[in-house]
């Protein structure tokens, strides 16, 4: 088990006998109970590595296929989108230049297009 793992168990082991020696008032010794629960998560630990190596085999797979926007962009293609922007784009200067308007203000309508 990681390290990390490991700390967050042994954190709730404690929040829980901290709860349990609350709920009793005091009668049940904390340090007794703890050493119980650390034995008994050592215990299961044992019995759980085949387990936790394949859940650390996932998450690196996960993390390994895990891509960017740029790179999923870039394989699936950007011909077609750059394509149909840039068509738009010259078809609002078009319409602009067509109404009349300013080449300046066609191109920065297309631009923004």
């Amino acid at each position: 088990m990681r390290t990390s793992h490991r700390t967050q168990a042994e954190e709730v082991l404690a929040r829980a006998v901290e709860e349990e020696v609350r709920r009793s008032g005091g009668r049940t010794d904390g340090q007794v109970l703890l050493s119980r629960a650390r034995g008994e998560l050592d215990a299961l630990l044992r019995t759980a590595d085949e387990e936790y190596a394949a859940y650390e085999a996932a998450v690196a797979a996960a993390e390994a296929e895990r891509q960017s926007f740029g790179q999923r962009y870039a394989r699936e293609g950007a011909g077609t989108p750059l394509l149909v922007a840039g068509v738009a784009a010259a078809a609002a200067c078009a319409a602009d230049l067509a109404f009349g308007t300013g080449p300046s203000t066609a191109l920065g309508s297309g631009a923004v297009s």
